[in-house]
């Protein structure tokens, strides 16, 4: 059965429910859900005080641990680790490829916003890099762009000019700290946008530590449409 990702209130009538709909889904389809590979996220912040569908197999993600969905980990409270360190092998498979070729400053450049940085967008867009590991990535960056290699180089422009745009006298390089709040950016707006999806009212319900993720939006709260 093709991988969901249903929004469900957290009763166990309305569970009970869901499970129905799956069956006669099933029945009418063929598919069959494997409930032994299926996990669920207790999202609300009353404490779960019954586990339905541990009989049939169903897993249920404590808090400070994640399950996979769409290539990242996902969950509450999860550690930095849980998501950088695969984001880190990538972009370093990517730059031991590309550091066997003898490139340009020009064409280096063009690597990195293209190739190593735009491999890390995906994972930049669902969850907010914290500074150290921005560091790793810009250490990364610029060693490839003033050596074509990952080993330790001098750097011959400090990376604030590196990221500016060429028009004012940079190469015009993505910064991965700035990147990823653009991108977050544009989902927590729509998130706050009136609207009563499952996803909005998930952002809604967690959005004083949505909030967080980004400096300048500390103090956003989110708003609620009229009437209700």
């Amino acid at each position: 059965m093709p991988t969901t990702q249903p929004y469900l209130k957290g009763t166990t009538a309305n569970m009970d429910r869901a499970q129905e709909v799956l069956k006669t889904f099933c029945h009418a389809s063929g598919a069959k859900v494997n409930w032994s590979k299926s996990a669920t996220i207790w999202a609300s912040r009353r404490d779960k005080n019954w586990e339905w569908g541990e009989a049939e197999g169903l897993k249920w993600i404590p808090k400070g641990r994640g399950t996979r969905y769409l290539g990242i980990q996902v969950g509450f409270h999860l550690p930095p680790e849980a998501n950088f360190a695969t984001m880190m092998l990538t972009l370093k498979g990517k730059l031991i490829n590309w550091s066997t070729n003898k490139l340009s400053l020009a064409r280096r450049i063009l690597v990195s916003n293209q190739v190593l940085l735009a491999s890390i967008w995906y994972l930049a867009a669902c969850w907010n890099p914290d500074p150290k590991m921005c560091d790793q990535i810009r250490g990364l960056i610029r060693n490839f762009i003033w050596g074509g290699k990952e080993a330790p180089v001098r750097a011959k422009v400090r990376w604030d000019t590196l990221t500016l745009p060429t028009s004012q006298g940079g190469l015009g390089v993505k910064d991965p700290k700035a990147q990823s709040e653009a991108l977050l950016a544009k989902l927590f707006i729509r998130g706050l946008a009136p609207g009563r999806e499952p996803w909005k009212e998930l952002v809604r319900h967690n959005a004083d530590k949505t909030a967080q993720l980004f400096t300048p939006w500390k103090t956003i709260t989110p708003s609620t449409p009229k009437g209700n």
